[in-house]
């Protein structure tokens, strides 16, 4: 155990004391063989968690009139509709208290305009009096925006069904369908469905604030999206990203969890063999041929893929031809070691 100690305290102090070039005429019959540093633009980060969705607000939200007490959904989750098609039937004795109110507010809004209509020549001459015309004014808005919001829904109903109490409701454009069922039915306000376009569908990610702004694409299956959006906000020690919106020939569903590799922004980083690296107090080298000699040059590793290492170094690289073979003998000659 000692002369184990002993040895790696020598070996140490060889390294730090060895020369950081070697003369390639001092090879003699080594075989040597190059290739070149290929420089990179963006290396494979860890994968991170993702889930295929879409940003708030991007989103059609369908929200209830009224309180709805049963709805039958003609359409699985993330089902792709189109404008026009029946998504949902509504049921329950209300239903028909919609229609009513329905046809009320529209009788209502119609008198209110005939009203406001009226009264407006009578005001500008001066015939009724101001506060006269404010009540008629505020009625009359007051009932048209009422009006407005029942029209809004009833655009989407499906005409002719037959039964009272049931509406059939249409999907107001085309996309992907989103929706929860809950178990105490749909209150008024509440969201009947999402209705997501197909160019908002995307890829959801938090990655590690450290590479946050550094992520240009991410890579899952055989998908590679590039990063559209990263928030300015983070969240513990992520920070959230969306995607583009997925291609077609990118076959995801609708809320699928999936992990999802980031292509992080590698600034004066290079591709090269594994076997070009050796590693000595915990520190990696390679060999580069300059001119007549091989010179050492300190390199940090980033990520491996296959059999190739991305790394980064503060001497430039590019096209640099980097010692493949041999890397052992001649570490071992430029620590005093003597050849293979």
């Amino acid at each position: 155990m000692n002369r184990m100690i002993t040895a790696a305290l020598l070996l140490s102090l060889a390294w730090g004391a060895m020369a950081q070039t070697v003369e390639l005429a001092a090879l003699g019959s080594l075989q040597l063989e190059f290739e070149q540093a290929v420089p990179v633009d963006a290396y494979p980060g860890q994968p991170v968690a993702a889930q295929v969705g879409f940003r708030n607000g991007e989103a059609f939200n369908i929200p209830s009139p009224g309180r709805v007490q049963q709805i039958e959904y003609l359409v699985e989750p993330g089902a792709s509709v189109v404008q026009g098609q029946p998504f949902a039937v509504l049921r329950g004795p209300e239903m028909h208290h919609f229609e009513m109110s329905y046809e009320s507010s529209r009788a209502l809004a119609t008198g209110a305009e005939r009203r406001f209509n009226s009264n407006k020549a009578l005001y500008e001459r001066k015939a009724i009096s101001e506060s006269q015309w404010l009540e008629i004014s505020e009625q009359y808005y007051a009932l048209m925006l009422e009006y407005e919001h029942m029209r809004h829904f009833f655009e989407l109903v499906v005409s002719g069904d037959g039964d009272p109490d049931a509406l059939t409701v249409a999907a107001p454009l085309a996309g992907l369908i989103d929706y929860r069922s809950g178990e105490g039915g749909v209150e008024e306000g509440d969201s009947i469905a999402l209705l997501v376009p197909a160019l908002a569908v995307r890829v959801e990610l938090a990655l590690p604030n450290a590479i946050g702004t550094q992520v240009t694409s991410v890579r899952t299956g055989d998908c590679m999206l590039a990063i559209e959006r990263v928030s300015a906000m983070t969240d513990g020690f992520f920070v959230q990203a969306w995607t583009q919106a997925l291609p077609a020939s990118c076959r995801l569903m609708l809320g699928q969890q999936l992990l999802a590799t980031p292509m992080v922004r590698a600034d004066g980083a290079y591709r090269v063999a594994m076997s070009a690296v050796f590693q000595l107090e915990h520190e990696s080298y390679v060999l580069v041929r300059r001119g007549a000699s091989l010179v050492a040059v300190a390199v940090t590793l980033l990520a491996a893929e296959g059999d190739e290492y991305l790394l980064r170094s503060a001497d430039p690289l590019a096209s640099a031809d980097v010692l493949t073979h041999s890397v052992s003998a001649v570490q071992g000659i430029l620590l005093g070691l003597g050849g293979e």
